[in-house]
């Protein structure tokens, strides 16, 4: 599983361009059924950046995660400053301007390795691809099934790479769903709150990505077996 993040109050050149960033990226989900930008719309083709250095004593970055308490999208400018709990996935956003367009970066701040910790930078564009090629099976899934299309709810952010895992072993499985971005769907948070309510489910457990909601189960992270089990009733 991976954990997530809440947005805080002071804004900045880094924050401003998260939120275009994710903007974009959350225009493919299932909510806005949006088409990917055209191929002028993109820049052109150039290597990618090597993600900022993410040590213990900070850098030239901020770093964004969500609260494993109230689940409120957060900004830290040290490890330190970010709960345990909340380590797993977690968004640096350089200052430089330069880095802040095609590229997001994704770090792990679980456990340092010669001091500095595991970061990838992920490609927007691409992302946006795979995201409109997983909307149409989705959608072809969804068509050839019967029954309540909100029985499976995906609750999940553009950025985890685990909410994509889970999105995929549901649409090979033929089963359709429902995908609410906790960052940019309006409710989306508060839909899954309430499902977990119902479902005698914790609000402390909902601490990270994936959340998903199975026929009145809430399944906390990533787990193939246990979707299964929660598909069989």
């Amino acid at each position: 599983m991976r954990t997530v993040s809440q947005a805080v109050t002071t804004p900045s050149i880094a924050h401003i361009w998260f939120a275009v960033a994710v903007g974009v990226l959350a225009a493919m989900t299932l909510g806005c059924n949006k088409t990917p930008p055209p191929e002028s719309a993109k820049p052109a083709a150039r290597k990618a950046p090597p993600p900022p250095v993410v040590s213990d004593d900070g850098g030239a970055y901020v770093l964004r995660y969500f609260s494993p308490t109230t689940g409120n999208l957060l900004i830290a400018k040290k490890v330190d400053d970010v709960p345990k709990g909340a380590r797993g996935q977690v968004l640096v956003v350089p200052d430089d301007p330069k880095l802040q367009g095609p590229w997001l970066f994704v770090a792990d701040l679980s456990a340092p390795k010669d001091g500095k910790y595991s970061a990838r930078t992920v490609d927007r564009f691409a992302m946006e691809q795979t995201r409109a090629k997983e909307q149409a099976l989705v959608e072809a899934a969804t068509a050839k099934a019967d029954g309540n299309k909100d029985e499976v709810v995906l609750y999940k952010t553009a950025w985890c790479g685990y909410c994509k895992k889970a999105a995929r072993y549901l649409t090979l499985k033929g089963v359709p769903f429902k995908q609410l971005d906790l960052e940019r769907d309006a409710g989306a948070r508060a839909d899954m709150m309430r499902r977990a309510k119902e479902a005698g489910f914790p609000a402390s457990r909902l601490q990270g990505v994936p959340i998903l909601y199975i026929k009145g189960r809430i399944l906390s992270g990533f787990s193939r077996d246990a979707i299964d089990a929660a598909l069989k009733g």
